[in-house]
C-alpha cells in the first residue's frame, strides 16, 4: 500500500509540472513568420494566445532596418483585430480557442494534483484526481492539435488573394518559400513556436503524471467490526446448536 501511495504522490508532483508548463505555454509565442529581403531587413511576426482584441497576441521583431525605418511592433498593429490593412479575426479565435483550453486544462491540472498530494486518501477522492488529470491531459493535447489543424485556413480566410501568392502560412502550418522581387530575393520561413512545443512537452508529462496517479493507493475501507468469541462470525457455523456440557 505504501508503494502504490508513493506512486501517487509521484504523480501529483509531475501533474503539478505539467500543469506550470501548460501556464507557461500561454505566455509564450505560438507561431511566427518571418520574411527576409536579401541579405538586409528581416521582419519576424510573432503569434500569442488570447482573444483576438487583445494587445500584444501579435508583435514584431526586425533586424537590418535602414536608418528612419521602424518595426511594425512601434505602431498600434499589436492584436489580431489591430493590423494594418486587413484584420487577423478568424486567426484571433484560433488563438483565443487555444487560449481558453489550456486556461481550463491548467485550472482541472491544479485541482487534480492538490487532491491526489493528500496522504490519506478519502472515499472518491482518488478517481476524482485522476478523472481531473486525465481532462486535463486531453485538453493539452487538443489544444495544439486544433492550433495546427486550423490555423492555415484561417489565414487563408483573413488573408487577401494579392497577398496569399505561392505557399505561405495559408498553405500549410510549418515551411519555407523564396521568390524574387526586382533584383531582390525574399525569402520566407513560417511555423509553429516555442510556446506551441512546450504544450507538446506539457502533454507528455501529464500522461506521465496522470498514469501514476491511477496507480495509486485504492480509497481506504472503514474497519470492521470485530465479532465477540464464541459468535457465529468466529466459529464460522452460523447458525448451530451450542455444544452440550459434559456429562459426569
Amino acid at each position: 500500500m505504501a508503494g502504490r501511495g508513493g506512486f501517487r504522490t509521484l504523480g501529483a508532483i509531475i501533474v503539478l509540472v505539467g500543469t506550470v508548463l501548460l501556464v507557461a505555454a500561454i505566455f509564450l509565442p505560438w507561431y511566427s513568420e518571418q520574411v527576409t529581403i536579401g541579405g538586409g531587413p528581416s521582419e519576424t511576426q510573432y503569434f500569442y494566445l488570447g482573444t483576438p482584441g487583445t494587445n500584444g497576441t501579435v508583435q514584431y521583431s526586425c533586424s537590418g532596418l535602414a536608418a528612419g525605418e521602424s518595426c511594425p511592433s512601434s505602431t498600434s498593429y499589436s492584436s489580431y483585430g489591430q493590423q494594418n490593412t486587413y484584420d487577423l479575426n478568424d486567426t484571433g479565435l484560433i488563438a483565443a480557442t487555444a487560449f481558453f483550453l489550456l486556461i481550463i486544462g491548467a485550472i482541472l491540472g491544479f485541482v487534480a494534483a492538490v487532491l491526489a498530494f493528500g496522504r490519506r486518501q478519502k472515499p472518491g477522492r482518488g478517481g476524482a484526481a485522476w478523472g481531473l488529470a486525465a481532462v486535463a491531459l486531453i485538453l493539452a493535447l487538443i489544444a495544439p492539435l486544433v492550433f495546427a489543424g486550423a490555423l492555415p485556413n484561417a489565414l487563408s480566410h483573413d488573408l487577401p488573394s494579392s497577398v496569399r501568392q505561392g505557399s505561405g502560412p495559408w498553405s500549410s502550418f510549418y515551411g519555407s518559400n523564396s521568390t524574387t522581387v526586382g533584383t531582390s530575393t525574399v525569402s520566407e520561413s513560417w511555423g509553429p513556436s516555442v510556446g506551441w512545443y512546450l504544450s507538446i512537452v506539457a502533454f507528455v508529462v501529464l500522461l506521465v503524471g496522470v498514469a501514476l496517479v491511477r496507480r495509486g493507493p485504492p480509497p481506504m475501507r472503514a474497519p470492521t467490526e470485530f465479532a465477540a468469541p464464541g459468535s457465529p462470525e468466529t466459529t464460522g457455523t452460523a447458525g448451530a446448536a451450542p455444544l452440550a456440557p459434559p456429562t459426569s
